[in-house]
């Protein structure tokens, strides 16, 4: 189905009557032949979501990759696929396979599971799991999530929760804090267990960023750590962070953090943590600030993105007038530039070209491509009654095309589908 807007064409490419959710980032295959999506209406429902499907862009014809079985309001539940930059390889996030009205999917109760498009229904577990002691160097005791390649297709940052922690009864346990984390081709064993809430790895899986159960006022310390990007082909990851003013109030600043050459040598704590302490960073990590935001960046939901030489971070912050806008920060100045100007807010994470040229982001129930040389933007399409905006827009690899989500009604209920237009 086609659509004309400004004289431009958006064509529907989905039309199933469920959701076609595409995730925050690499979304199409490398070759530029496939998108992957979950079938999640609602983005808060992965739980009860079974299927991770394909497109094929030139036929139109979807296909189901891969399967979960049971699936329910409680789990186990599938989403947020991606695609390797290096080959036919899926990953995505899957609930822990036991679950059930008494543990249910949760933030620390998932893992990251591959399908090779050559291979459909054969999950390849990627990050190990193991929650019970003695733990494992490798494994992680908790829930992954938000998986993102390295352009090198080796190296796959997350963010993650842990399960061990959460559930700590010692008084004196470190607590359950989001962090970030990078795992690497290497096969970790885990033994299985009669629960099944462990699982073995064919990646080793470490945490990179330092955080504390209770930040210092006016330090860099943090409680936190999130939606993080990698710096183009470097070995080098920019994440967000809370920290706490002089007034002890939390705000997200911006950290960049140098992985070693080496993940799987521990540092002053053991990479697999105790039953009361989270997992240890590997020995040689260097984590430090590159903003210093009079009121942090924003807390608006989104991932951080580079520029291709890993020297610039783009990420939304509120204006003097509280429009959120986007921004870049320069790393070795760590001068930052304003570069929407919109007179109403960014209402969605955002995505940037590969050349840096160019962003895209939903506002004011538009499509807008922004320009990030000049600060121009032009609206490439609108909601309407029947199609509604939603979800991360992308470029695609290849061509000047977007590809995007919105709702579309059919009667009295609404389905996310993808759509795409050439700019």
């Amino acid at each position: 189905m086609i659509f004309l807007f400004h004289n431009m064409q958006a064509q529907q490419l989905t039309f199933g009557l469920y959701g076609h959710t595409l995730h925050h980032t690499q979304i199409q295959s490398h070759n530029g032949q496939y998108l992957v999506y979950d079938s999640r209406n609602d983005d808060t429902q992965i739980a009860s979501t079974q299927t991770i499907e394909v497109l094929q862009l030139e036929s139109l014809a979807t296909q189901v990759i891969y399967r979960c079985n049971p699936a329910g309001v409680y789990g186990p539940g599938v989403g947020a696929a991606t695609f390797s930059p290096q080959q036919l390889q899926t990953l995505f996030i899957h609930g822990i396979k036991n679950a059930s009205p008494s543990n249910p999917y949760s933030m620390t109760r998932r893992t990251g599971v591959s399908i090779f498009l050559n291979n459909p229904g054969h999950p390849i577990y990627m990050d190990a799991r193991n929650i019970y002691e003695p733990f494992t160097a490798g494994a992680l005791r908790g829930g992954t999530h938000a998986h993102a390649w390295h352009p090198n297709g080796n190296l796959i940052s997350f963010t993650y929760n842990d399960f061990v922690l959460e559930h700590a009864t010692h008084r004196n346990a470190d607590r359950d804090l989001r962090s970030v984390g990078v795992m690497f081709p290497q096969s970790v064993s885990v033994f299985k267990d009669e629960e099944g809430e462990n699982n073995s790895g064919e990646m080793f899986a470490v945490l990179v960023s330092e955080v504390v159960n209770q930040a210092q006022p006016n330090t860099d310390e943090i409680e936190k750590a999130f939606d993080e990007c990698w710096l183009g082909s470097l070995r080098k990851l920019a994440f967000q962070g809370h920290v706490r003013d002089a007034k002890g109030k939390l705000q997200s600043e911006i950290f960049i953090v140098d992985l070693p050459d080496n993940l799987s040598q521990a540092g002053a704590h053991p990479l697999q943590g105790t039953a009361t302490t989270r997992c240890g960073v590997p020995l040689g990590t260097k984590q430090y600030r590159i903003t210093h935001t009079p009121n942090g960046i924003s807390n608006f939901r989104h991932w951080l993105r580079s520029n291709s030489s890993g020297t610039l971070v783009y990420f939304l912050m509120e204006d003097d007038l509280g429009c959120t806008q986007l921004f870049q920060v320069a790393i070795a100045s760590q001068k930052i530039k304003q570069l929407s100007f919109h007179d109403s807010g960014i209402h969605s994470p955002f995505n940037v070209h590969v050349d840096a040229k160019n962003a895209v982001y939903l506002q004011h129930q538009s499509l807008v491509l922004l320009d990030l040389e000049t600060g121009q933007s032009n609206v490439l399409f609108e909601s309407t009654a029947d199609i509604q905006l939603t979800g991360i827009p992308h470029f695609c690899n290849h061509s000047n095309t977007i590809y995007f989500n919105a709702y579309v009604k059919y009667n009295t209920a609404s389905y996310i589908q993808i759509f795409r237009i050439t700019y």
